[in-house]
C-alpha cells in the first residue's frame, strides 16, 4: 500500500514548474544560503511571485534537500537517498520549468542543493490547482522504500492589462464593411485542444484557423473564443475474469484432485512514462472487480496497467500487464496473459479553459448628397455632419475649396468627397455644370467659344453648312447656333443681324475675323477671299509697333490659323497682307 512521508515542503518546488520536454529555461543559479534549522527540505523563496497573463515571466528557485532529517510525524530519522519527479499536471499554459538536473533525478548525498528556472508567458488568468507526482527513495529505520507521492498546490496568474491572449485578428475596425481573419494562439499539444468561436455575426467555428468573417452592419461586434485544453482521464477499470496465476499460493492452495481453492484478491498498478505509479484498492476473494470514479489524469505517457493478486504471506501474483495505447478517449478491452480480461474507460475532460473576447468595430460610411441651388447655382452638401470636404472638378481636386458649399467656377463634372468623424469617406453624386456663353460679332464674323463637340448653325431656321465655332454673315436675319458641349449639355443661342438703314459698302468678296474677342492671347484668325497662297500676319500694338509676326499658307483662298502670343493686356490690331492687299481686324487681349 502507499506510504506517506511529510516532506511536502520540498515538493512544493515542483508545483510551480513543468518538466515538459518543450521547456527551455536553462541557466538557474542556486542560492547557497538557502537553509533552515533544524534541517528540513526547504524552498527559497517559499512561493514564487505571481505571474501576469500575457507578460513574460522568469524566476529562479533554489531548494535544499538535506541528506538526513527528522520526520515530524513519526519522530524517525529519514535518509533521503534519491528523489525522482515523475509528473506535473495543471500548470498554467505557457509556463515551463527546467530543473538543474535535466533528468529530474536528484541525489541529496551527492549535492544537497538544486535549482530550477520558471519561464514563459502565461496566457490565461486564474487560479490553477497543480498536481505533482514524485517517487522518493528513502531509508527509514533500516528499510529502503520507494514511496510514490502526490501533492497539490495553487498557481495564481493575475489578469494582464493588454488585449486578449487567446486569439489574434485583423483588421480590428473599418468603414462600411470589414472582413477579418482570425487565428487561435493557444495550442495545448500534445494535450487535446478544442476551440469554440462565436463571431458575433451569427457564425461559429471550431477551427484554430476559422474562415474569414465579414461584418457589414455598423457598430461593435463582439467575438468570443473559448479554448479548452483537455486531458485523457482514466475513470474506470473493470476485471471480468482472471487467469490462474494466482493459484497455488499459501492463501489459495492448489489441492490435488480438487484444484485451485479460494479466489484471487485483485488490484492494479498504473505506471506512467516517468516510472510513477498509482496502486488501487484490493477487492477480496473475487475473480471480477471494478473501480470507478478514479479520475486519473494520463498526462505522462506511455502508460501500462498491471493486475495482481494480493497475498498476505506469499509474494503477490502478476495476473497480466496491458500497455494502454495512445488512441484517445473510449473503452479499451483487455485480454492478456492467457485469460485476464476486463476493460478501461478513458474520457477527454477539460483541464484548463480560457475564454477571451474582443471587438470588431464597423463605422458607418457617410451618405454625401450634393444639391444645386436653382437660383444661384451654388452647390452644397445636404444634411450631413462631416469633418472635411474635398471638391472635385472633372476628377481633379479644386484648390482652397474645403467648405460644405461651393460656387462653381466653371463648367464640368462637380463632386465632393466628404469625411466623417471616424475617418470614413464617401464621394457624392455628380452634378453637371454646363457652360454659359453668348454669340459674339467681330466684324463680319459671328462666333462662340471653340473646343466643343458639335456646332449647328441656322439662319432664319434654315441650316448653314459646317461644324465650326464661327460663321461669316450671309446677310441679315436671325442667326442661331446649337452647341453640344458634352456631359449632356446642349446650349442654344441666337443673334439678330440687321443692317437696314446703314450705308452700303462695296464688297470685294474678302473677309477677315478674329475670335474669341476678347481673348487671353490665344485666338483664331479666319480669312476668306485671299488671292495668294503666302500670307503674312502682323500683330501691332496701339503705337503701331509690330509685336508679333508669322507667315501662313492659305488654301484655296481660305486661311484658318491659330495664334498663341504672350503680350500685355490691351487693344491690338491684326494686319493680314495678301500680296498687295492689306486687311485689318481689331481685338482686345485681357
Amino acid at each position: 500500500m502507499a506510504r506517506t512521508l511529510p516532506f511536502a515542503l520540498l515538493l512544493l518546488l515542483f508545483s510551480v514548474a513543468s518538466l515538459s520536454a518543450r521547456a527551455q529555461c536553462e541557466g538557474c543559479v542556486a542560492d547557497m544560503n538557502c537553509t533552515v534549522d533544524p534541517p528540513f527540505p526547504t524552498l527559497c523563496p517559499a512561493n514564487p511571485p505571481d505571474a501576469t497573463s500575457g507578460v513574460y515571466y522568469e524566476a529562479d528557485i533554489t531548494f535544499w534537500m538535506p541528506v538526513s532529517f527528522t520526520d515530524p510525524g513519526s519522530g524517525f530519522t529519514v535518509d533521503l537517498l534519491q528523489l525522482t519527479i515523475t509528473g506535473v499536471s495543471g500548470l498554467p499554459f505557457g509556463l515551463n520549468f527546467t530543473p538543474s538536473e535535466p533528468s529530474g533525478v536528484y541525489y541529496p548525498p551527492v549535492n544537497e542543493y538544486g535549482c530550477g528556472r520558471i519561464c514563459g508567458t502565461p496566457l490565461g488568468q486564474g487560479t490553477y490547482p497543480v498536481l505533482i507526482t514524485v517517487l522518493a527513495h528513502v531509508n527509514a529505520s533500516g528499510f529502503e522504500l520507494d514511496v510514490p507521492q502526490e501533492f497539490t498546490t495553487v498557481v495564481n496568474v493575475l489578469p494582464g492589462s493588454g488585449a486578449n491572449t487567446s486569439f489574434s485578428y485583423s483588421p480590428t475596425s473599418g468603414c462600411g464593411s470589414v472582413t477579418s481573419s482570425f487565428q487561435a494562439l493557444i495550442d495545448g499539444s500534445p494535450s487535446p485542444t478544442s476551440y469554440a468561436w462565436n463571431f458575433g455575426n451569427g457564425n461559429t467555428s471550431t477551427s484554430a484557423t476559422p474562415p474569414d468573417q465579414t461584418y457589414d452592419t455598423p457598430g461593435d461586434h463582439v467575438i468570443t473564443l473559448e479554448t479548452t485544453i483537455g486531458g485523457y482521464v482514466l475513470n474506470a477499470v473493470a476485471v471480468t475474469g482472471t487467469n490462474t496465476n494466482w493459484c497455488g499460493d499459501v492463501e489459495e492452495p492448489d489441492v490435488p484432485f480438487v484444484g485451485c481453492t479460494g479466489s484471487p484478491d485483485p488490484y492494479f498498478v498504473l505506471t506512467n512514462g516517468g516510472g510513477g505509479t498509482f496502486t488501487s484498492s484490493t477487492v477480496d476473494d473475487s475473480n471480477t472487480a471494478s473501480w470507478t470514479g478514479l479520475g486519473i489524469l494520463l498526462d505522462n505517457p506511455p502508460y501500462s496497467i498491471a493486475f495482481y493478486d494480493e497475498d498476505v504471506v506469499s509474494q503477490n501474483d502478476l495476473l497480466g500487464t496491458y500497455n494502454i495505447p495512445a488512441n484517445g478517449e473510449g473503452t479499451y478491452f483487455i485480454n492478456v496473459a492467457g485469460g485476464t480480461t476486463g476493460s478501461l474507460q478513458i474520457s477527454n475532460e477539460p483541464q484548463q479553459v480560457y475564454t477571451d473576447s474582443d471587438t470588431v468595430t464597423v463605422y458607418a460610411v457617410p451618405d454625401v448628397v450634393l444639391v444645386e441651388d436653382e437660383l444661384t447655382g451654388e452647390l452644397c452638401v445636404q444634411d450631413e455632419e462631416l469633418t472635411s470636404y474635398v471638391w472635385l472638378l472633372d476628377g481633379a481636386v479644386v484648390a482652397d475649396a474645403n467648405d460644405s458649399c461651393y460656387q462653381p467656377t466653371g463648367p464640368g463634372l462637380w463632386q465632393v468627397v466628404g469625411t466623417n468623424g471616424f475617418g470614413c469617406v464617401d464621394t457624392s453624386n455628380t452634378i453637371v455644370v454646363c457652360p454659359v456663353f453668348e454669340l459674339v460679332q467681330n466684324g463680319n464674323v459671328l462666333f462662340v467659344p471653340s473646343g466643343y463637340i458639335t456646332y449647328s448653325w441656322t439662319l432664319n431656321g434654315l441650316p448653314i453648312a459646317g461644324n465650326e465655332a464661327f460663321i461669316f454673315f450671309q446677310g441679315d436675319g436671325l442667326y442661331a447656333v446649337t452647341v453640344d458641349a458634352g456631359n449632356g449639355c446642349t446650349i442654344t443661342d441666337e443673334y439678330l443681324h440687321d443692317t437696314s438703314g446703314l450705308e452700303e459698302v462695296a464688297d470685294d468678296g474678302s473677309r477677315l475675323g478674329v475670335f474669341p474677342v476678347p481673348n487671353d492671347g490665344n485666338f483664331t484668325v479666319v480669312a476668306e477671299g485671299l488671292s495668294t497662297t503666302n500670307v503674312s500676319l502682323d500683330l501691332l500694338d496701339m503705337t503701331g509697333r509690330v509685336v508679333h509676326r508669322q507667315r501662313s499658307v492659305a488654301a484655296q483662298g481660305t486661311l484658318r490659323e491659330v495664334v498663341s502670343i504672350d503680350v500685355p493686356s490691351g487693344a491690338y490690331m491684326l494686319r493680314v497682307t495678301d500680296g498687295a492687299l492689306v486687311r485689318v481686324a481689331r481685338f482686345i487681349v485681357r
